[in-house]
């Protein structure tokens, strides 16, 4: 039992339980399709078994054997009064060919009924099953700590939802199959019926079919997996080119990356090509097979009617009719067991998605963080991104409220990690950041973060209009003069106002159009909007001109009072007017004071403001 529940398919079978549970499948979804198929496959039975008696009828120009045939005599005794009404001038024979002729027909079009409403009513499940996984797929991406997307290629959710999808192409195989597995049933009844010798010649089929296919899936499976992985390297890569074309431009790789581009391209079509080679070789052996079969069957019965009956050709024809219709039928399942060869491989990346491994979840607490009302403290903090690299060590100080709190260093010092944990972007360690004395694990994600503001180097927009980037993340409705307010506080009103469409202007991908100083502007204007109390600055200036940066530094001025401010400073010459200085080097804290304190002592601090002066 062990070995079954540890064995690959286990497994698999596993992944596809969870998969249809988030898809919202229920035994309902399985089992009105079964009753609907059923109920189609009988009326489809219907039809092809009356073909026989009329069939029959119409070669022996006489219906008089339908009176012996035990459950056709007391379906027209039941219905001779049927006919009797419809008038004097139909004869016997007429009657029953009228009455073969209108039941097939009413049976096909009952069929085809009920087919169809069980066709829409699986369209309909199918996409809101689809609905369901693209919205869980999406939110447990956006549920996954920020050490996640560190570690993985952004291009990885559209991989993960085109595994979704092709994993549903299970589903529209499913229902295919069961409706084919029904007919199928209902076919061989009246096949053994009328000759069980050449129905056990026509079973024979499935074990001959079975051996030769399973070569040919395995390969697919094979061919699956390696396209995969090239399809993995493919999206990587354009994410990487489209994320980079200025590098990719200075550099004039142009060429280069098409030539890359067609490459992997090409060798994700070959593989494409192997694999549609290979499935497209089911069906012509498949057609081989069973055509052989029913050559031999043809044979037989040739025999057969030489010998004893020339009469019963008309039931051999409807025989040869029913095992002809099935022939397509067959396809379907080995159609499924391509289908599940080849979704392998998105299964284990869905498993991926799945399981909790390597997520690096935040979880936040139950405390409702209602504003600050003493300070920050960060105790003697230590944290690794990479078990056994530690990025901070024994961290100490404090963040008076009200206060402005500069943290200054050397680039890789740990200075946007610690601000990155006060975000709660990544775990830390118990008790190693205090909020008013409590432990910042304890406050819910949303209350603590809704009195944080964060304006960093690379400001993040979307490619909307500046009032959309602007409001993003409030709950209120923001009036005309709010935005105008902040606007002018940011000093980016006068700059919005030589725009053609105002604060409706596009702003293109990643705030394309705008210049950096006007990006930091617009991230200045949200945070004054937002209106939070802790406002924290993140090397915001450091890659402006001198003149920008005074413009920068005056709505920063603006953003930081009467608020507790934290400041990332590269250019030491903005922080002259912080209260307090925190100088962090290796990941430790070396020094802090105000500035006449630690200019004083001449200590590291003074050597970074030495090598400064000439800003």
């Amino acid at each position: 039992m062990n070995g079954f529940k540890n064995s690959k398919f286990y497994l698999r079978l596993t992944i596809l339980r969870q998969f249809f549970y988030i898809m919202g499948v229920r035994p309902i979804h399985i089992i009105l399709p079964i009753v609907l198929s059923f109920i189609a496959a009988s009326f489809d039975g219907i039809s092809l078994g009356l073909l026989i008696p009329l069939a029959r009828g119409i070669v022996e120009n006489n219906f008089g054997f339908i009176s012996e045939t035990p459950l056709l005599k007391h379906v027209f005794a039941f219905a001779g009064g049927l006919f009797h009404s419809i008038g004097p001038g139909f004869s016997h024979n007429k009657n029953i060919f009228l009455f073969l002729v209108v039941t097939i027909f009413l049976a096909v079009v009952l069929k085809n009924i009920i087919g169809y409403i069980n066709s829409v009513v699986f369209a309909y499940w199918h996409t809101r099953f689809k609905n369901n996984i693209y919205k869980f797929v999406f939110n447990r991406f956006v549920s996954f700590g920020k050490l996640f997307f560190d570690r993985t290629s952004q291009g990885y959710l559209n991989l993960v939802l085109d595994y979704s999808e092709r994993v549903m192409d299970l589903l529209d195989a499913f229902e295919r199959s069961i409706k084919n597995f029904f007919t199928l049933i209902v076919y061989f009844v009246i096949m053994f019926i009328i000759s069980y010798k050449l129905t056990l010649i026509t079973i024979v089929l499935f074990p001959i079919l079975h051996f030769v296919l399973k070569a040919i899936i395995s390969k697919i499976g094979r061919v699956a997996e390696l396209k995969n992985a090239v399809k993995v390297d493919l999206s990587r890569r354009v994410f990487n080119i489209l994320s980079c074309i200025p590098l990719i431009k200075a550099y004039s790789k142009e060429d280069e990356t098409k030539k890359m581009y067609a490459t992997i391209n090409d060798d994700l079509r070959k593989l494409d090509f192997r694999a549609q080679r290979t499935i497209a070789l089911i069906e012509p052996i498949q057609e081989l097979i069973i055509t052989t079969a029913l050559l031999v069957m043809i044979s037989v019965v040739a025999l057969l009617l030489a010998r004893d009956k020339p009469g019963d050709i008309s039931v051999f024809v409807v025989f040869f009719y029913a095992a002809r219709r099935s022939l397509p039928m067959f396809n379907i399942f080995n159609e499924m067991r391509s289908i599940f060869a080849q979704i392998k491989p998105p299964l284990k990346e869905i498993s991926k998605i799945l399981d909790d491994k390597d997520k690096f979840f935040v979880a936040g607490g139950s405390k409702r963080f209602e504003g600050l009302r003493s300070g920050i403290e960060f105790n003697h903090l230590n944290f690794s991104y990479i078990k056994g690299i530690q990025v901070l060590k024994d961290i100490k100080f404090f963040i008076e409220k009200g206060k402005m709190t500069a943290i200054v260093g050397p680039t890789g010092a740990g200075k946007t990690t610690l601000i990155s944990l006060l975000m709660r972007f990544y775990d830390c360690p118990p008790s190693s950041i205090l909020v008013d004395g409590v432990d910042i694990r304890d406050f819910t994600l949303k209350s603590l973060r809704a009195h944080i503001t964060l304006v960093s180097q690379e400001v993040l927009l979307l490619n909307d209009t500046l009032k959309n980037n602007i409001t993003f993340g409030l709950d209120r409705e923001i009036t005309i003069d709010q935005m105008v307010d902040v606007a002018k506080k940011a000093r980016l009103y006068d700059f919005v106002m030589r725009l053609p469409d105002g604060f409706d202007t596009e702003i293109g991908d990643r705030g394309v159009r705008l210049s950096g100083g006007e990006k930091q502007r617009v991230a200045i204007a949200r945070s004054l909007l937002k209106g939070s109390e802790i406002f924290i600055l993140d090397e915001a200036t450091s890659s402006l001109d001198s003149q920008t940066e005074i413009i920068i530094q005056d709505a920063i001025n603006e953003a930081a009072h009467g608020r507790t401010a934290i400041v990332i400073a590269h250019r030491l010459s903005t922080i002259k007017h912080a209260d307090k200085i925190i100088v962090i080097e290796n990941g430790r804290l070396i020094e802090e004071g105000p500035l006449s304190e630690l200019l004083s002592k001449k200590g590291k601090f003074y050597e970074y403001w030495e090598a400064q002066k000439f800003y």
